[in-house]
């Protein structure tokens, strides 16, 4: 993971949100290969292995398919869903989405967090591979979009949403409270957290 996206990263545990301390084993051009993460506020710890940071709470091996060639129509379908508009903001991407995560970055030149993915991802400046069971290990409003397939991490996901960011989720499943839907069809669902109303008053 790049040494950049580590500060996007915190302890999916619930209690105060902060940055992890990290202890860095091996880095390799800026890119974080081995290091172990600390929680100030729980003392958890976690660690990057490989470059993957695995915040489970139980640590065993995943198997994941080889990297597949570039799906650039899903790609396009996963951005413009998301409504990724604005270079350098963050998606998450987890399951099944996180394969179209560097055909994402970089078609937006989004920052791209690909959550629990099911094979093999490179990871660049843009884009880092995280593992987590139960929450996002984000900071709560710190994602433009979210594109998840489990459900757990769909609950956590309006947490993490800014206003007026978008969740796509597989149909013809429910989208979590806190969230409106915009869209659906056969494939996904989408919906959108709510923006502030700002009141009017007369001068």
């Amino acid at each position: 993971m790049h040494i950049e996206l580590i500060d996007l990263l915190r302890c999916p545990k619930e209690h105060e949100e902060t940055w992890l301390v990290a202890a860095f084993s091996r880095i390799e051009d800026r890119f974080v290969i081995e290091a172990k993460l600390g929680c100030p506020v729980c003392n958890a710890s976690y660690v990057i292995s490989d470059g993957v940071a695995d915040l489970r709470a139980q640590r065993v091996e995943r198997s994941v398919a080889p990297e597949s060639e570039d799906n650039p129509e899903a790609a396009m379908r996963v951005a413009a869903l998301l409504n990724l508009t604005v270079p350098n903001s963050l998606a998450v991407l987890e399951g099944e989405y996180s394969s179209t995560a560097g055909t994402v970055s970089g078609m937006t030149q989004c920052r791209v967090i690909a959550l629990n993915p099911v094979q093999a991802i490179v990871e660049t400046e843009t884009v880092g591979v995280a593992l987590s069971d139960s929450r996002i290990p984000l900071a709560s409003h710190s994602a433009h979009g979210v594109a998840i397939t489990n459900s757990d991490l769909l609950t956590d996901a309006p947490r993490v949403l800014r206003s007026g960011g978008r969740i796509v989720a597989r149909a013809p499943g429910e989208l979590p409270a806190g969230v409106v839907e915009i869209a659906r069809d056969d494939r996904d669902t989408v919906g959108e957290a709510p923006q502030p109303v700002v009141p009017l008053r007369r001068g």
